[in-house]
């Protein structure tokens, strides 16, 4: 039987092909199978890069040391795993006739050595396997806890980048429809003004949102560009730009009032003290139209028969 110091070499051939897999995205499970001194078999896992569910890491080092011995019958040859082989893996060890079997971390959720179920010992079966558990266990399931805590951090750091793309896509969906319908209603044909435009001063804000060349429909169109950006900007405006903004939105109200024409202007005092026009009480008769005298030639032709 090897010593414990033999295993303990091999059982680290096998851990460093579990750092391998696991540096190619794999779950860190290594294997390798020796006959007499010689390893004639390794393996790591390969399920993902193979799209093979059958390619655990025991799997992979059985079918190289048969291979190498021309048989599948690997009599006298002894197997080395990082980590409890599932009932698959033990099903395989048993058909190839392994003698024995070394393995590191116990699997609590899938082993079929002693965890979950016990295979190797079965009374019903006729090839019996020596099993040696627990060896170097606490290095391998360090490297399967880290490497699975690892994966759960990317998963869950996939989801929120994930439900933040979302988010953005959702809120920039939004603004182009509340955009798509305020350029509608507010003026379809203007430039909407350069957001570095709302950075600058009130006086600025408001000079510039009266001019033609920003608000080609006037002053008011202005305003509602104003309000349009205040309420996207929302939460993201500071205290200072805020209050900038609404002393920018009081300047342009004043050159709005005095832009208005004449018809909109509310009546002067000068204007409202104007007595209006007298017109004829409904109701009252017009006096009769007085006759005018007949002429001379009217007179005549009422005297002829």
């Amino acid at each position: 039987m090897p010593s414990s110091e033999n295993d303990v070499a091999y059982l680290r051939q096998a851990l460093a092909e579990a750092n391998d897999a696991e540096a190619n995205g794999e779950v860190p499970v290594g294997a390798i199978v020796v006959h007499g001194d010689k390893i004639i078999g390794r393996g790591q896992n390969r399920v993902l890069r193979d799209s093979d569910p059958t390619a655990h890491a025991e799997i992979v080092a059985l079918r190289l040391a048969g291979l190498h011995l021309r048989n599948y019958r690997l009599a006298d040859c002894t197997l080395y795993v990082t980590l409890e082989p599932c009932a698959m893996c033990a099903g395989a060890i048993l058909h190839a006739r392994i003698t024995r079997l070394v393995y590191a971390a116990p699997d609590p959720k899938a082993g079929a050595c002693g965890s979950v179920l016990s295979v190797m010992n079965h009374p019903q079966l006729n090839h019996k396997v020596e099993v040696t558990p627990n060896l170097l266990a606490e290095e391998c399931s360090a490297l399967l806890t880290t490497f699975f805590r690892k994966r759960r951090q990317e998963k869950s750091q996939a989801r929120i980048l994930q439900n933040e793309a979302a988010s953005r896509e959702t809120v920039k969906e939004t603004l182009m429809a509340t955009k798509k319908k305020w350029s509608a209603e507010v003026d379809t044909d203007s430039t909407h003004p350069d957001e570095d435009l709302f950075k600058k001063s009130a006086s600025s804000i408001a000079k510039a949102l009266a001019t033609k060349k920003v608000s080609p429909k006037g002053p008011a169109s202005g305003m509602q560009m104003l309000n349009f950006y205040i309420n996207r900007a929302g939460k993201n405006l500071s205290q200072e730009r805020h209050a900038e903004l609404e002393k920018a939105k009081t300047l342009l109200s004043e050159i709005i009032a005095k832009t208005k024409p004449e018809s909109e202007k509310p009546a002067t005092k000068s204007a409202a003290k104007k007595a209006p026009k007298k017109t004829a009480k409904k109701g009252t008769k017009k006096a009769p139209a007085k006759k005018k005298a007949p002429t001379k030639s009217t007179a005549k032709k009422s005297t002829k028969r």
